[in-house]
């Protein structure tokens, strides 16, 4: 990932098209209740993976049987805020980019008062064998369905 730092406008959830609500659970917590780093990157990872649901207008795993062939290459959490236990998120979704062969994710969790707590920035590739492929057309097309509404940003590379 070439970018290693998030942009404000990724934490403006008006900006994502796809949201999903999660709840903590008791174990994602410390001693002090705060929710911790871990749980953060599984929260991301359930909204990722609902995601990939939605992109393949699927509701189960079986559109892995598919020629795309997506994986997770590359993932970074920016941690922006405490959470405490118990708590209610919502994460917003949406790519940022689309390649040939791979996509950028943007994912933002937003707690119950609607502040960004954590931005998450992901490199989701097509390939087979530990090589990358091209993107089908069709999954081309469907996730620029989810593009950010990105109007009136310059987004830094």
């Amino acid at each position: 990932m070439r970018n290693m730092r998030y942009q404000s406008f990724q934490c403006d959830l008006v900006r994502y098209p796809f949201t999903i609500k999660l709840s903590t659970r008791y174990g994602d917590c410390d001693v002090l209740a705060h929710i911790n780093n871990v749980a953060f990157a599984r929260l991301f990872e359930e909204s990722r993976i609902r995601f990939n649901l939605a992109l393949h207008k699927s509701d189960n795993l079986s559109h892995f049987e598919r020629r795309d062939r997506l994986m997770l290459v590359a993932t970074h959490i920016f941690y922006l805020a405490e959470m405490n236990y118990p708590s209610d998120v919502t994460i917003g979704v949406g790519v940022m980019r689309i390649g040939s062969s791979s996509y950028t994710l943007s994912c933002a969790m937003f707690n119950e008062q609607g502040d960004c707590v954590a931005v998450n920035q992901s490199t989701i590739a097509n390939g087979e064998n530990g090589k990358s492929s091209p993107m089908s057309d069709e999954l081309r097309q469907a996730a620029g369905q989810f593009l950010m509404n990105l109007e009136g940003v310059e987004v830094q590379e």
